[in-house]
């Protein structure tokens, strides 16, 4: 929660003592970085009962808003987090004695070891004192690992909302010239460097950090065809995770399965997966990406109407429905009466069968009005702000 008290250290505890050495520059750093012993669980050695202290690291988790919970829950299932768990709009935080765990991952977009973080950043010259006063970024490099793929150069990924002193751009200039100021280092603007800073602003909490991994972790190798209005990964992550929350492990049909970013999150995870759609064009992209993680489900995708009855029928022996109903904008609806009536009547079966409906919706009312009377039903909603919208996640399980 925004001001909980938590693992994660405020800004005060980030203050560091004037340093009188000079930066130890890029050519020490590489020398050092030979040296450098890899982080190591805590254990007994040699069967005495002696434990090494190891050295953890402030992370920072960047999310979806809205999915902070089910992210954090996720970090707290891994081996990854060795401390707490704080979340904010959009981030989780968290302590780490080995950062490489939090590679496996599926609800996160992006990882970052924490430099420096304040609550009280109001202005730019605020801001570029956090980066050169309080922000260690040679030791947070080593921190995440990263001093190998120091070259001198760096890049900036800004995420920054309700900032009254500047856009992405501002921001981006203003605090390249500090780093570059202080290191020595150099900014590379049109793509993205090995090292990359992280610097995340949300009013007037900030944070800056050195990103963990060369690509975000919402990169997916499966996702061999794109297709527009494809949903994000880690929210289709996201969507699977609600369906099996306590209720073992689904049978999972997607009746608008689009590119089958669903199917394929779900197929990773090891469940029975089946998918529909009516356009022969995101048919053919949802077997391409889904054969990617697993060859024999190719034909677990086929070409028919979900908002006829026979198509449900056909699938009844799914035992959840997560799917990411068309947003008119993204996709062509034929018509949206018949869509939400063959949803809210196949979603009330489902659940009468003891089975869960998760639905993403940007008209979460046409569902709930047909639903609502129906008192064999429990409905659980959350919003969420995905590409610049705020649909909602309808979870929708039997009442008792």
């Amino acid at each position: 929660m925004p001001g909980a008290a938590g693992p994660f250290p405020a800004a005060a505890q980030l203050d560091k003592a004037p340093v009188q050495a000079e930066p130890l520059g890029l050519a020490g750093l590489q020398r050092l970085a030979k040296h450098l012993p890899r982080p190591t669980r805590a254990g007994p050695r040699c069967g005495t009962d002696y434990r090494e202290e190891v050295e953890t690291s402030s992370v920072c988790a960047f999310v979806t808003r809205g999915l902070e919970d089910i992210a954090a829950a996720e970090i707290g299932e891994t081996s990854a987090a060795a401390g707490g768990i704080e979340t904010r709009p959009k981030v989780v935080l968290t302590q780490a004695s080995d950062v490489r765990g939090f590679r496996r991952l599926r609800t996160v977009d992006d990882v970052a070891v924490v430099s420096a973080s304040s609550p009280s950043v109001h202005d730019l010259q605020d801001l570029i004192s956090l980066v050169t006063e309080q922000a260690d970024l040679e030791k947070t490099i080593e921190q995440a690992l990263r001093t190998d793929r120091l070259d001198g150069a760096f890049s900036i990924t800004v995420s920054a909302a309700h900032v009254p002193y500047g856009t992405s751009g501002v921001i981006e200039e203003a605090v390249a010239s500090a780093i570059s100021a202080r290191y020595e280092w150099r900014h590379t603007e049109l793509q993205r460097a090995p090292i990359d800073i992280r610097v995340f602003i949300d009013g007037t909490w900030a944070l800056i950090g050195v990103r963990l991994f060369d690509e975000p972790l919402s990169r997916r190798t499966y996702r061999v065809v794109n297709l527009r209005g494809a949903l994000r990964p880690t929210v289709a992550a996201a969507l699977v995770r609600i369906a099996n929350q306590g209720r073992g492990r689904p049978r999972i049909w997607d009746p608008f399965c689009g590119s089958a970013t669903i199917l394929s999150e779900a197929a990773e995870q090891g469940y029975e997966v089946w998918g529909t759609d009516i356009d022969p064009e995101a048919v053919e992209a949802a077997r391409e990406n889904l054969a990617a993680v697993k060859r024999e489900y190719w034909n677990r995708i086929e070409c028919a109407d979900s908002t006829s009855p026979k198509t449900w029928k056909k699938h009844q022996s799914a035992t959840a429905l997560v799917t990411n109903l068309p947003w008119g904008k993204q996709v062509a609806i034929k018509s949206k009466q018949g869509l939400y009536d063959s949803v809210s009547a196949g979603t009330a079966e489902l659940v009468r069968r003891g089975g869960t409906s998760v639905l993403l919706t940007t008209e979460p009312k046409l569902i709930m009005q047909r639903l609502k009377r129906d008192d064999a039903v429990r409905i659980e909603e959350r919003r969420i702000g995905l590409l610049g919208q705020t649909p909602t996640i309808l979870a929708v399980q039997p009442a008792k």
